[in-house]
């Protein structure tokens, strides 16, 4: 059983109904994309935790009935990607990026919605490294705007998009 996919699936319930909860006290228009949210990714960590919990069972009945591989972790390096260095940093920038999350969630309040957003994202793709700085560029003014013409534009609620300090 890959421990870290099971804890990565556990927290990101945990993480989904914080925040479902939460939304539940917006106005009635505001909690709507929270919460679909919310499900979505509750829906997804229950898939996470499912398909390691059924993989496991599943290679305990197959050991079980004498077709065990012929090394204990034969079945393990399946799954490994080729390079012993990578597999072992994966669970932890997927932990770093939820983490990274809750920071985010935190520093709207302090840095308002657009520097909040743009540093988070940039330290975000980063991390990921497999984006081009243009590509995201594009995609962070992209999001920002989105959210912005979303939120301000059409749901009429007030986004602190820049920091009280600013704003005052």
């Amino acid at each position: 059983m890959n421990a870290s996919r099971l804890v990565l699936g556990i927290f990101a319930i945990g993480l989904a109904a914080t925040f479902y909860v939460t939304a539940l006290g917006y106005p009635d228009k505001a909690a709507n994309i929270p919460l679909i949210y919310s499900v979505v990714v509750a829906l997804l960590g229950v898939a996470m935790v499912g398909q390691e919990v059924f993989s496991s069972v599943r290679r305990r009945q197959v050991s079980a009935n004498g077709a065990a591989p012929s090394h204990p972790n034969d079945a393990a390096t399946e799954e490994a990607p080729a390079s012993g260095q990578t597999s072992q940093r994966k669970p932890w920038k997927a932990m770093l990026a939820f983490l990274l999350a809750a920071l985010y969630l935190y520093s709207i309040s302090v840095l308002g919605y657009l520097i909040a957003t743009v540093g988070f994202m940039v330290v975000a793709l980063a991390m990921i490294g497999h984006v081009s700085w243009r590509f995201a560029a594009i995609g962070i003014v992209l999001l920002v705007t989105v959210v912005c013409a979303v939120f301000i534009g059409f749901l009429g609620l007030p986004v602190p998009l820049l920091p009280p300090l600013l704003s005052s």
